[in-house]
């Protein structure tokens, strides 16, 4: 069988900075919390709970001797004021890129403009992105976008994790409703990247295994660009669970695969994941090398 892995696959630049930023501060014999899930992988946040990292999902529940990591997909900007206000001691991991999104809107709020966010409304992303401006509309759909009244002026930016097909699309809907459209592609490079390739490799192999947390927006869309052009694309959160019988079983005709991972997926599960699927190559060409064996046996006799 062979293997393929899509390239820039795994941790992205801003979780490599939030987990070197909060194993640093384990190393330092620091107590930590983490305002909200640092990402959006299970294997990863499983290892921080591991190091006796905690988690909370409210600042109601800050414990004053622990330093605070904030998460890489940023918080509210009333949240930020308050940490500052009551004097709290914080380390900022958002995502430098998602930071430049929070930039974008405060410098628009000063212009006479509607501001819009396309992406998923209930990611944490977005939710804090959106706090940063008093006049800002989030839209995910084609529909939501020929819904929209018309504009004098639009400014439209992108979860960073967006489809880039899916942000051209809407862009060019919203080009009908305003006098003046300014674009801001604020989608990561490494999100772009990464979709590009799946989109060219997909096609090509016989089945594509996308790896990633459930909860995870760039996963899920991976999941959908690979889907859309491979039928067999199968969405798995931990690399053990491709040792399901069911799933070696639909793939024992199969003789090429791509492995697709998301921005917060570990590079050590990415590598168990090609371990297994070598494992399963190898069980499934010993089962047919023996069934020859057995026919020729038969024929001989």
């Amino acid at each position: 069988m062979k293997i393929y892995t899509v390239k820039e696959s795994g941790f992205c630049f801003g979780v490599k900075r939030a987990l070197n930023i909060i194993y640093g501060l384990n190393e330092q014999k620091q107590d930590t919390q983490i305002y909200g899930q640092l990402i959006h992988n299970k294997t990863a946040l499983d290892q921080l709970e591991a190091k006796g990292i905690e988690t909370i999902q409210s600042l109601d529940r800050l414990d004053p001797r622990k330093k605070l990591v904030i998460r890489t997909h940023g918080i509210k900007k009333d949240e930020e004021e308050r940490l500052k206000k009551e004097g709290i001691d914080y380390v900022d991991a958002t995502c430098p890129l998602v930071k430049n999104l929070h930039h974008i809107i405060e410098k628009l709020q000063n212009k006479d403009t509607q501001i819009l966010i396309i992406g998923d409304k209930n990611h944490p992303e977005v939710i804090a992105a959106q706090s940063y401006g008093d006049n800002v509309t989030v839209i995910n759909s084609e529909a939501e976008a020929a819904a929209m009244k018309k504009a004098d002026r639009l400014d439209v930016l992108a979860q960073t994790t967006l489809d880039s097909d899916h942000f051209e699309r809407i862009v060019a809907l919203l080009a009908a409703k305003a006098g003046k459209l300014e674009v801001h592609n604020t989608i990561c490079n490494t999100t772009k990247v990464r979709q590009e390739a799946i989109k060219k490799l997909a096609p090509r192999v016989d089945f594509v295994v996308v790896l990633g947390g459930k909860n995870s927006s760039n996963t899920r869309k991976l999941y959908n660009i690979a889907l859309n052009r491979n039928k067999n694309t199968f969405y798995i959160q931990k690399s053990s669970h491709l040792n399901d019988p069911a799933f070696i079983a639909g793939i024992k005709d199969f003789r090429s695969v791509a492995i697709a991972a998301g921005a917060s997926t570990p590079p050590g599960e990415i590598e168990e994941a090609k371990n297994i699927l070598r494992n399963i190559n190898l069980s499934i060409e010993k089962e047919t090398n023996n069934g020859k064996r057995k026919r020729n046996c038969k024929h001989n006799h």
